[in-house]
């Protein structure tokens, strides 16, 4: 058996073929462009395989992200493509790609590493923990609008340019370039809506589906709130079906509005998480409490221990569930530890961070 281990160059197709044979068979369209940044030539180094008489029997890839936040720059590693042949399971080959892959993110500097999987027993065993937080709100009826002069359309025929000025309006996001944009306009099964003003300046987007993946929900949108609403009011008349719009816990205006407005929702996580560096990721969020005023705060890790509170209650943890939990969201600092009211208003100011992928970053 040979890997985990990058690809060969001239082995790039036959990693393709593998992936559509056995997630993608029932679909016409190839997994490579559901995910055009991810497998490209220039990541195949972040792909892991094992191969067995020249015949691949698992893979998982990584995409690297740089998340901009208001706490500060993070590099995050997505891990997707978790796939082992059919006849060659229940052998740990899962669990090598992944260690490779999480082994390979942490040499590169990541922060943590997320993924997006229903398996959650499974990866919890590789220190993987259901965080963060994200709302998905079930859109099944009109908002109730002004009248407007707003030129709304459907179709990709957008410059990339257009789309990453009304996203970097996003206070989290990944850093994305006007290619990212134009290759995923290119993603089969999408459908992108758009609302322009009188002088042809874009004013919000959104994006229902993704591939096989997100049918119905709408994982990207941009624009204020007066030209958001009437665009999803157009791609509801063009669906002829509820939607279901995901939206980040920082989102506060929105999820105000449209809790006032009475749409239900669930509230789920971000995904499933592994902090992969803990004295890099503490650091970064001691550095935001400084340049809030808040001095008297203590997020160390030493020796395997994690140090959490202020010099007067200090709260010391070798779990990385809680800190992870802690960082992310849902928890707060009071429900892992009893904190005292000053120390807990103290972290509670600070955490959980504001963090965010949006559809088209998942992988």
């Amino acid at each position: 058996m040979e890997g985990p281990r990058s690809p060969y160059k001239e082995e790039q197709q036959e990693i393709i073929d593998f992936l559509d044979h056995n997630l993608r068979d029932h679909v016409d369209w190839s997994l490579k462009d559901e995910y055009p940044t991810v497998f490209e030539n220039n990541n195949s180094y972040n792909v892991k395989i094992i191969k067995k008489d020249d015949k691949i029997l698992s893979h998982a890839v990584t995409k690297v992200h740089i998340v901009k936040t208001p706490v500060g720059i993070f590099k995050v590693a997505a891990i997707g493509s978790v796939c082992t042949d059919k006849n060659h399971r229940n052998q740990g080959l899962s669990r090598k790609v992944l260690e490779a892959s999480i082994e390979a993110a942490r040499n590169h500097g990541c922060d943590f590493a997320i993924l997006w999987s229903d398996l959650y027993d499974f990866y919890k065993k590789l220190g993987f923990e259901a965080a963060g937080r994200e709302h998905s709100w079930l859109l099944d009826k009109k908002f109730e609008i002004e009248p407007h002069q707003l030129k709304i359309i459907k179709g990709k025929n957008i410059s990339g340019e257009a789309l990453l000025r009304l996203y970097t309006h996003h206070t989290v996001g990944v850093v994305r370039t006007p290619r990212d944009y134009q290759r995923f306009l290119e993603i089969p099964n999408s459908n992108i809506y758009t609302a322009w003003d009188q002088n042809n300046q874009l004013k919000a987007y959104a994006v229902e589906g993704k591939g096989a993946d997100l049918a119905g929900y709408i994982h990207e949108w941009g624009g204020n709130l007066s030209h958001l609403f009437p665009l999803l009011n157009y791609a509801l008349e063009d669906q002829q079906k509820p939607l279901r719009l995901i939206t980040p816990e920082h989102s506060l205006n929105l999820n105000k509005k449209l809790t006032e407005k009475g749409y239900s929702h669930h509230q789920g996580f971000l995904g499933l998480i592994k902090i992969l560096i803990p004295q890099n990721l503490m650091s970064k969020v001691k550095r935001h409490a400084r340049a809030l005023g808040i001095d008297d705060f203590i997020f160390e890790y030493q020796e395997g221990f994690f140090y959490i509170g202020t010099v007067d209650n200090l709260f010391k943890t070798d779990s990385e569930i809680d800190l992870t939990r802690l960082i992310f969201g849902p928890s707060k600092a009071s429900q892992i530890y009893n904190f005292d009211s000053k120390t807990k208003e103290t972290l509670e100011t600070c955490l959980p961070i504001p963090m965010w992928m949006w559809g088209w970053d998942s992988i």
